[in-house]
């Protein structure tokens, strides 16, 4: 109790009524973007059958132009998604803010938006186009690194070379506390690897060659090649084993 204390500041943080109103207004906002996404792959589909004179043509037509109106859903969401979380991140610093505020509100709305795009772009994740994707959003990312579908405030992110982190690892997210809201940078180490649903929380770092277990959180500091498993991480013993690196 004593820990958790010393990271907070004494008193509940106040509310606000216009902000109150802003997450509403945000809530409602992002609910909308897929059917913006959706509306431009509508008006490609709509120009590929503009010209057809017959129902039969118009059948054909959109079975031909299916596929480009897919891609341009995914691209008008994927930009809509990257563009936002770019001027979300803008002015966002290391420290503890109310949540009612707008460094509060830019991290909220960052992760709502990331959140559901795991949904949305689901084919850019758990694969080779995933590291690419985390650096045009902000994050520091590494060369041979693989990730999944990942949760994390990228602005505040930097992933090593060969680190893997696995599915619903949560990175950098924030922290609250009576009305309080916590950020700060998370490093994942060298080929370090955050299992299923793993957890590097604000400050917390990976080091090199380390593990965290599936549901596990890691610890705020930890030794290279160390194993950690639970909540809070309770590190475990791990033969060392050699092997070919080719």
């Amino acid at each position: 109790a004593k820990r958790i204390a010393g990271r907070w500041p004494e008193k509940k943080a106040t509310q606000s009524s216009a902000w109150k109103i802003a997450y509403g207004v945000s809530s409602v906002g992002l609910a909308l973007q897929p059917f913006v996404a959706f509306a431009a792959g509508a008006a490609v589909l709509s120009i590929g059958i503009a010209g057809a004179d017959t129902p039969w043509q118009a059948l054909l037509g959109s079975l031909v132009w299916l596929v480009p109106a897919v891609l341009a859903v995914g691209l008008v969401y994927a930009g809509i998604v990257l563009v936002l979380v770019r001027l979300c991140a803008v002015g966002l610093t290391e420290g503890t803010f109310p949540v009612h505020s707008r460094i509060g509100w830019q991290v909220w709305t960052t992760e709502r938006l990331l959140d559901a795009s795991r949904n949305f772009l689901f084919p850019i994740y758990s694969s080779l186009l995933t590291p690419v994707w985390l650096r045009m959003l902000g994050a520091r990312v590494g060369k041979n690194v693989e990730a999944s579908t990942v949760l994390l405030l990228p602005t505040m992110t930097r992933i090593d070379e060969g680190a893997f982190l696995a599915d619903d690892t949560m990175v950098a997210s924030y922290e609250l506390h009576r009305g309080w809201l916590r950020i700060a940078p998370v490093r994942i180490g060298k080929r370090a690897f955050l299992g299923n649903s793993g957890m590097a929380g604000p400050g917390h770092k990976v080091a090199k060659r380390s593990l965290v277990a599936v549901l596990s959180v890691a610890p705020d500091k930890s030794k290279s090649g160390s194993s950690w498993l639970g909540s809070p991480p309770t590190r475990l013993r791990r033969a060392a084993e050699t092997g070919d690196e080719e």
